[in-house]
């Protein structure tokens, strides 16, 4: 057995393990990149290589300024301002929780900080317009999973140091525009399936929303700051999002320990512990022989599909962007140059589907939709049963709507 594919096993192995003993996939990786390191001879300073000091910097940087957003509450109280802006008619409230999902991961938080918001957002919504407030949440989350793909936010940080190496650029507006125009006619089928169509709304009442507090308004200025810097100055959005960080902190515009409580540690660990593994996988010739795998069973009709079809099963048992990006994009290069495809379809492909594996009750945006309804005096245990399954069998069906339109060659087109 070669150590490439001795490799690749680890690299189930620690997915597994990590999924059905509920430990952090971080943690397991760094164990066995130690051990496994040990075994072939390699150095500790090799090992300790594979941690992305560049990746680690962007992501706690754009985490500590996202946190003092949500401590302070910026980011819900423009949330709800958002809301307002429909005057009261509650036949806009799906457009605009959609947009809310967008605009917060867009902003920079990413996808996570967008999901757990439009998720408590979505039970007094729907209790006010009479839509159901899981379709809402649902629509909400599937916003966010355009949003997460803006150039500043983690996700896409992430994918651009996976597919630097390969020399693959120029992909970033390709996945916005697929991205885009799939979670609207996903939104929109999300809607039909709850039956929105035959709600009776009424005008929501106008509750009192106050304003923006000092610090919240320099918070919110600092989102701007960063926005800029790095979308017309390209400044690096881990340290610009630090330096506006620690003046908010200084001018006490949010409380120093709530922000690095509100951090999410665990998830940084994931993706950097993770990457640490990874980064021995590709020495050992463990991607390639897992890219030159695929590329055998693909052809140029198939491969964007089983290639999203592999990103979303993953994506049901591990995180997208600790485990299921890590693992794949860097395959892209290479199945884009054996199958004659292009990468941007492929990376496209992954995001997407990832994404809405997530749905999944097991994942964080099934989760979270779980527990903002868990909070209704009226929601029974046999509720939460009909609820876990209906939000895996949406799960599945998005995800393989997505496989079979790219069957039909629609992630091909740009």
């Amino acid at each position: 057995m070669g150590i490439a594919l001795v490799s690749l096993i680890i690299l189930v192995l620690v997915i597994f393990i990590g999924f059905f003993r509920k430990i952090n996939v971080g943690l397991v990786a760094i164990l066995a990149v130690t051990i496994f390191g040990t075994f072939i001879g390699e150095k500790d300073s090799v090992i300790i290589k594979g941690f992305s000091s560049s990746l680690f910097i962007m992501l706690l940087g754009v985490s500590f300024l996202c946190s003092i957003g949500i401590t302070n509450g910026s980011l819900e109280l423009m949330s709800k301002k958002i809301l307002k802006l429909s005057g009261g008619y509650a036949f806009i409230a799906p457009i605009l929780i959609y947009i809310i999902g967008f605009g917060i991961a867009a902003i920079g938080p990413g996808c996570v900080p967008a999901l757990g918001i439009v998720a408590a957002l979505s039970l007094p919504l729907g209790k006010s317009t009479g839509y159901d407030p899981v379709m809402l949440a649902i629509i909400g989350e599937i916003g966010s999973f355009t949003g997460r793909f803006s150039p500043i936010t983690p996700e896409s940080l992430l994918i651009q140091k996976l597919t630097e190496p390969q020399g693959i650029t120029n992909y970033q507006s390709i996945i916005l525009i697929y991205a885009s125009v799939t979670t609207i006619i996903l939104s929109v089928i999300i809607f039909i399936i709850f039956k929105g169509y035959k709600v009776k709304t009424q005008k929501m009442e106008q509750n009192e929303i106050p304003s923006f507090n000092k610090n919240q308004i320099f918070t919110l200025i600092g989102f701007l700051i960063v926005i800029i810097a790095c979308t017309f100055y390209k400044r690096n959005v881990g340290l610009i999002s630090f330096a506006v960080g620690i003046l908010l902190i200084l001018i006490k515009a949010a409380d120093e320990k709530a922000v690095f409580k509100a951090i999410s540690w665990s998830t940084l660990l994931m993706i950097t512990g993770f990457g640490m593994l990874m980064d021995i996988v590709i020495l050992v010739g463990g991607v390639s022989l897992l890219s030159d795998s695929l590329a055998k069973i693909m052809t140029p009709h198939t491969a964007v599909a089983i290639q999203g079809l592999t990103g979303g099963i993953m994506s049901w048992f591990s995180s997208a962007i600790g485990v299921v990006w890590p693992t794949l994009v860097p395959t892209v290069g290479n199945i884009a140059n054996s199958v004659g495809v292009p990468a941007d379809s492929l990376i496209s492909i992954l995001c997407l589907t990832a994404s809405f594996a997530g749905l999944s009750p097991a994942s964080t945006g099934g989760g979270l939709i779980m527990a903002a309804n868990a909070t209704d005096p009226d929601f029974t245990k046999e509720k939460e049963n009909k609820l876990f399954i209906k939000l895996f069998a949406i799960s599945v069906l998005m995800v393989v709507l997505i496989v079979i339109a790219a069957l039909f060659g629609l992630y091909s087109i740009l």
